[in-house]
């Protein structure tokens, strides 16, 4: 038995392509483009591809001022940026329904820092032998 995304596949991201689970994606292009709303009438959205990625992102405000807040306010400046892509859910038209938010990259562990190396003895005439 197929599912629905299995019969209707999207070119869009959505939540359940993120199986649970966050990915840091890196910005390729963002450019505006129209789009169909579900009722049918013109939207224009500004739609994030994303490097090595199969289906892009569309974004909504709360979703366009995240990834502002990330690469800064120009979406001609966001290319080569990385985010990170996590599911949530959020009220619409009083259901809560899965979606897809934005965030920074969680920083990877700092790398442990190199111990300087010991310090080196003088050249001196000391002896090391204890003398009793």
């Amino acid at each position: 038995m197929a599912k629905r995304d299995e019969v209707f596949p999207s070119k869009y991201l959505k939540a359940g392509d993120l199986k649970g689970t966050p990915i840091t994606v890196t910005i390729v292009s963002a450019p505006i483009e129209t789009l169909k709303t579900p009722d049918g009438r013109e939207d224009t959205k500004t739609v994030l591809y994303f490097c090595g990625a199969k289906k892009n992102l569309p974004l909504n405000r709360t979703n366009w001022d995240a990834v502002a807040n990330i690469c800064g306010d120009d979406s001609d400046d966001w290319p080569g940026h990385k985010i990170e892509l996590y599911p949530a859910t959020t009220e619409m038209k009083g259901k809560v329904v899965d979606c897809i938010r934005v965030r920074a990259p969680v920083q990877g562990e700092l790398a442990p820092k190199k111990l300087p190396p010991p310090p080196q003895a003088a050249d001196d005439d000391m002896s090391d032998e204890i003398p009793w």
